[in-house]
């Protein structure tokens, strides 16, 4: 018998993240799909945010014990920024992120193409009455700036960021560790999508955004999913939660954790809590 394991921390790593990323997508683009392709309407601004947050608990119930469970380029910059992720791991988290959100658009899209144009025609659109690209990115509303959406993003993904930091940090309210995912999954993300999912459709994580918009336009969709508003669009999901995840992240540590007494500081226990997501260096 073949023995696969690896004892190296990289490649564990990688395809932790890859695994983790590629269960979000999967799920959580499936989710759009579902509401898509079953002509919800207004349904979907339930089941969406949902659907999703549900989708990060179970990848950060898979993957959190070997990487953190980042599955978010936003995230994973976020936590090097102050010190909690070595600088040194930040390239194989993005590409794992990457790739594993490329191939969750793939599995979604063999599951539901049929169902897609049955219902909308073999024309895969990115506008008009019959778009459904919106299963695999997102995009802004056509009332609203580019600038109200970079912002939307920005002050969205610093408070995912910040609400994660306070999750995670044992010396806060202490969550405990088989909770962490579901506090992630559904009191951040889909709180965040319920809050801030109107303008751009709430993309958070650059990975998942991202990955999915090029696998669409290399199966049908074309480049209008990069062309949108002259190419002023595709890009803000790439910079915007990345930014977010810095500046929520530092807000985090410069209000709250740099100011614990130092009694009541313990290793052991902050080192258990930051099994998932906050993974040390």
């Amino acid at each position: 018998m073949v023995d696969l394991r690896t004892e190296s921390s990289v490649i564990r790593e990688f395809l932790a993240e890859f695994l983790g990323t590629f269960i979000l997508t999967t799920l959580g683009c499936c989710v759009n799909a579902a509401s898509a392709v079953s002509k919800h309407g207004a349904i979907s601004g339930m089941t969406g945010p949902w659907g999703w947050g549900l989708a990060l608990t179970a990848s950060i119930y898979v993957s959190g014990g070997v990487s953190g469970g980042h599955v978010n380029p936003a995230v994973t910059l976020g936590m090097a920024a102050i010190g909690k992720l070595s600088w040194l791991k930040v390239p194989h988290y993005f590409a794992a992120q990457y790739i594993g959100a490329f191939f969750g658009a793939m599995a979604t899209y063999f599951v539901y193409i049929e169902a897609i144009t049955s219902n909308f025609g073999v024309d895969l659109q990115t506008e008009g009455a019959n778009a459904t690209a919106s299963i695999f990115g997102t995009f802004p509303q056509s009332e609203v700036s580019v600038g109200t959406c970079f912002l939307d993003q920005v002050i969205c993904v610093s408070l995912f960021l910040l609400i994660i930091q306070a999750i995670t940090d044992e010396r806060n309210m202490g969550c405990p560790k088989g909770l962490i995912p579901i506090a992630i999954g559904i009191a951040d993300l889909s709180l965040m999508i319920f809050a801030f999912g109107f303008n751009c459709g709430a993309p958070i994580n650059p990975a998942r955004d991202f990955g999915p918009r090029l696998f669409s336009s290399l199966v049908g969709y074309g480049g209008e999913v990069f062309s949108l508003r002259g190419y002023n669009y595709f890009w803000l999901p790439l910079v915007a939660p990345h930014i977010g995840g810095i500046i929520g992240s530092w807000i985090y540590v410069i209000c709250i954790s740099l100011h614990w007494p130092a009694q009541n500081f313990d290793v052991e226990s902050e080192e258990q809590s930051e099994k998932f997501i906050n993974r040390s260096q």
